[in-house]
């Protein structure tokens, strides 16, 4: 079954981060027949972390600067997914674009597995050419078949369509360490919580699904099952909020994942957005 390559998300009406909405006029393709431009950026976005958010502030200025639309094309996994060194994403699909839709006008989709063959070239104009005025990258950017395009031959590329270039720096933390998602994930495995949290600018959620209920001495344990995709703490005792349902109680992380609390009124199929508080290993 082919897979779908781009699927896109108009969030325009979504506000951002400031709580202010995206305003001002736009180039939209309408009975005139104008286009719609783009200031345009591209990554996976794993965590939608505090280096993150600095580069989509960036793009959402340049697009309101410029009175273009602003997008981001998001990576659906790393590359490292391919070769089997890649051991978890910090947020699925669903919440990066949630999160994303805070700070721009749209967001498509890119399915790696759809996309990795492309060469470098063809990756440009099928992708991140179209409909681009500016182009906002990571100073680590590489795009294409095994990754073999550079910033260089990115500029190249750029100057022939006409486009501008944009190259953001590493944001740093306190500690002048980059703030990467690799480190974050590090610190959940760890069940370093509220470090991962202060990179983040946010709070982690780890996503799980009702497996089943049961009582015990007037308290229910709902057994977990959390996606295997997706990086949590290999193990530990939590206190947790869930987002939505506001239910508290206490996670236990012991090869299985139970959720244990006097206030529980799920049923299976139930999905959680579990915030972790307090917690040891």
């Amino acid at each position: 079954m082919p897979c779908t390559c781009r699927t896109a998300f108009d969030v325009s009406e979504n506000f951002v981060a400031a709580g202010e909405k995206r305003g001002g006029p736009q180039t939209v393709q309408g009975i005139q027949g104008e286009l719609i431009m783009y200031v345009t950026t591209i990554g996976v976005f794993d965590g939608v972390h505090l280096g993150h958010k600095a580069l989509l502030k960036e793009v959402n200025r340049l697009a309101q600067e410029r009175n273009l639309r602003s997008r981001a094309f998001v990576v659906s996994h790393p590359f490292e997914h391919l070769t089997g060194d890649f051991d978890g994403l910090i947020t699925s699909h669903e919440r990066r674009i949630l999160l994303l839709s805070q700070y721009l006008d749209e967001v498509e989709l890119l399915d790696l597995r759809c996309i990795k063959d492309m060469l470098a070239q063809e990756f440009f104009e099928r992708i991140l050419a179209k409909d681009t005025s500016v182009l906002v990258v990571g100073r680590d950017f590489k795009f294409g078949k095994n990754a073999l395009g550079d910033l260089n031959l990115l500029k190249e590329l750029c100057e022939d369509r006409n486009i501008t270039l944009r190259t953001f720096p590493d944001v740093l933390d306190e500690n002048k360490e980059r703030i990467s998602s690799s480190r974050i994930r590090d610190m959940i495995r760890d069940g370093k919580i509220e470090q991962a949290e202060r990179l983040l600018g946010h709070e982690y959620l780890l996503e799980a699904v009702v497996l089943n209920v049961s009582s015990f001495n007037s308290k229910s344990v709902a057994l977990l099952h959390t996606a295997k995709e997706l990086v949590r703490p290999q193990s530990g005792v939590f206190q947790i909020e869930e987002q939505n349902l506001k239910i508290r109680g206490t996670l236990i992380l012991n090869g299985e994942t139970k959720l244990v609390s006097q206030e529980l009124r799920l049923a299976p199929g139930t999905y959680l957005y579990l915030r972790l508080m307090g917690g040891r290993s």
